[in-house]
């Protein structure tokens, strides 16, 4: 009791000084603003202010109905702080958000719609629009002839990135077509002409899109972002630009301000929809006065004797736990993402979407907004309930965040949001290799001799990584436990990049070299036999995998292992029999046959390489530091030529 009691007594004296602090310091304010929504969720619509003809839809708000003549309004119900007014800091934002603009099917022409929607930020709280809004003006102002100068006697201000589908007469700039459509973009500060825009091409603000608003406060500069949804491909195109204002000095803009969405329809018409809005900004208010200071300086003596009393217990309570963190220095360079930001990315994890499978999830196309667009490999993971499951998810996090190599895939992100678990990779624009071995590719072009040389060297790279590079080689190294051709993505120059880290393991390195026995999990065709039998690994259960790899990639023949594990590989077996007869060279993929003369005896070496990575005995295999010097060698050497006695083929075809 003595004990609890000595560590209950600076505890409530703690709580007491900041309750005493906050009552004389702290008033209430906007500060920073951050949320992502995504309104096929019910509960994200209620933070949001419908104004005028909005509504909320089933799976989306509604801004206006394809109908003539409205103006629509949704604003949030907190403000956001933009600047503050005792250090002059201004805030630094960016929003990304999915909306759609559609019309009747009837209309399908770029001149019978009108007019279009902006995003915003103006006064707190947020009225209805002003009359003689609609149309052209999108709700925001009712006189076409404001100017863009900040002016007290004028209010309101308000700024708006406008996504204008009709050119009007007298205030849109002219782009040479404007009685042909004039779908542009442009940035309005305190009326309708815009200070800067972006022209687009006829009917490009029509459908699906995606958009980000980007503003930095140090440098006081805009940046606005669009694409198509259905143009995410490597051929589509995105629409940007830069606009420099400062939203007090230039905007006007009062320091808590609303943010939301504003959208008109005039005689023409159209509907104005948004499906997704996620919205992040920094707070610029100034903490750093004398009672802060004070504050915390009491705080932390008092904090101290606190942890002094709690250490033992915390030391016993916790540090025997094994370290399972998703959010300390371990994922210092990878981003947390909301679930919803990733929906949107994936389009709800549409089938259309899905590209593969990992060992313990399903990966998805994706395409960010914030930072940046970029196309992403989201992996969601199966059964995320499973003790297990969440286990190798964090384990998997942990040991990648720790890993730089060029030929291993990178980790941008994760999301644990709702007991759900997700991983961000870069998505690496050719798919994997076993894609072109099998499938032919996205392009469906077959993968030349010199590519899937350059690849074996990259991936043999990586393992060296793993084994030898990762940590102190000398105390610890790294297993990848799943080296396969579907689990190698290839870059844009067809670059090898090892990916899929499910299964890796760091491993404390002893004079027996392996793990200990544990449960045997991975693909049974590419895995060691000795690891079947024995329940333990070591780095020669990668190299037998990469062993496979190099007969699957210089044949073109997937392994297999028929019936029980106790069967030989069957690509191993067909290999070493064409190798018996000092015919291996009729065992190359069938679509090389043309690059046989020139290449001949680099696609010996690998098959050759290739059966002595899969020995049945672990001592008998090489160090992957072997299998590069063999793979690196140009021409005949004397450590190769003992393999190189098959003739009958090579002048072959």
């Amino acid at each position: 009791m003595a004990h609890a009691r000595s560590i209950l007594i600076p505890t409530y004296y703690l709580i007491s000084c900041y309750i005493l602090f906050l009552a004389a310091y702290a008033t209430p304010r906007a500060a920073a603003l951050s949320f992502d929504y995504d309104f096929t969720v019910p509960r994200d619509r209620k933070q949001l202010k419908f104004i005028n003809a909005s509504y909320a839809g089933r799976d989306r708000i509604i801004l206006t109905d394809d109908s003539s003549n409205l103006t629509g309004r949704v604003v949030h119900r907190k403000p956001v702080r933009l600047w503050d007014d005792r250090t002059g800091r201004r805030a630094s934002f960016t929003t990304s958000f999915r909306f759609a603009i559609v019309q009747d099917s009837d209309r399908t022409d770029n001149l019978s719609r009108g007019d279009g929607m902006a995003f915003f930020l103006g006064p707190f709280p947020a009225t209805t629009p002003p009359p003689g809004s609609d149309g052209g003006l999108l709700g925001l102002f009712s006189n076409p002839n404001s100017t863009g100068t900040a002016d007290s006697r004028r209010p309101p201000h308000t700024l708006a990135v406008e996504f204008d589908t009709r050119w009007n007469h007298g205030w849109d700039p002219s782009n040479g077509d404007g009685a042909s459509g004039g779908d542009h973009i442009g940035v309005d500060v305190n009326g309708i002409r815009s200070n800067r825009t972006r022209s687009l091409p006829p009917f490009s603000l029509h459908g699906i899109m995606l958009a980000s608003v980007t503003y930095d406060g140090e440098s006081k500069v805009m940046k606005v972002a669009l694409r198509k949804t259905e143009l995410a491909s490597e051929s589509s195109t995105t629409y940007e630009f830069n606009a420099t204002m400062d939203l007090r000095d230039n905007a006007g803009l009062v320091q808590d301000a609303a943010v939301g969405f504003s959208a008109a329809t005039g005689v023409l018409c159209e509907s104005h929809q948004l499906l997704a809005w996620s919205f992040h900004s920094t707070d610029p208010s100034h903490t750093e006065t004398k009672m802060w200071v004070i504050f915390l300086a009491v705080s932390a003596v008092l904090l101290a004797g606190l942890l002094a009393a709690l250490l033992a217990l915390l030391y016993t309570k916790f540090m025997k736990r094994p370290r399972r963190c998703l959010d300390g220095n371990c994922l210092q360079v990878a981003r947390k993402f909301s679930y919803s930001e990733l929906v949107a990315a994936t389009d709800n994890f549409s089938q259309d979407r899905k590209i593969g499978k990992g060992s313990f999830g399903d990966v998805y196309r994706g395409l960010l907004l914030v930072p940046d667009l970029r196309e992403v490999a989201v992996k969601e993971m199966r059964h995320p309930t499973l003790k297990q499951n969440r286990k190798n998810y964090v384990h998997e996090i942990e040991t990648i965040c720790q890993l730089r190599h060029k030929n291993l895939l990178r980790l941008i992100g994760w999301c644990d949001d709702g007991g759900r678990l997700v991983l961000v990779y870069e998505l690496e624009p050719n798919g994997s290799v076993s894609d072109h071995l099998h499938d032919g590719g996205a392009s469906g072009r077959i993968l030349t001799w010199p590519q899937r040389y350059n690849i074996l060297l990259g991936i043999a790279a990586a393992i060296d990584y793993l084994h030898n590079g990762a940590y102190d080689s000398t105390k610890r190294y790294v297993l990848h436990r799943d080296i396969k051709p579907s689990n190698v993505m290839l870059g844009e120059g067809f670059e090898a990049k090892l990916g899929d880290f499910g299964l890796v393991r760091q491993v404390i390195r002893h004079g027996g070299g392996g793990t200990p026995r544990t449960t045997v999990i991975g693909s049974t065709d590419y895995m060691d036999p000795k690891y079947i039998e024995l329940g333990t690994l070591s780095s020669a259960s990668d190299i037998y995998s990469f062993g496979l790899v190099l007969l699957e990639v210089a044949t073109g023949v997937r392994p297999s292992v028929p019936g029980t594990a106790a069967h030989r590989n069957t690509l191993i077996a067909a290999v070493t029999e064409s190798h018996s007869r000092k015919a291996i060279l009729e065992m190359v993929d069938e679509r090389l046959r043309g690059e046989l003369n020139q290449w001949w005896w680099q696609m010996e070496r690998v098959m050759i390489t290739g059966l002595t990575c899969v020995e049945t005995a672990r001592d008998d295999r090489p160090s992957i530091k072997d299998v590069i010097d063999l793979l690196s060698k140009h021409e005949q050497s004397p450590a190769s030529s003992h393999y190189l006695k098959d003739t009958s083929m090579r002048h072959k075809d």
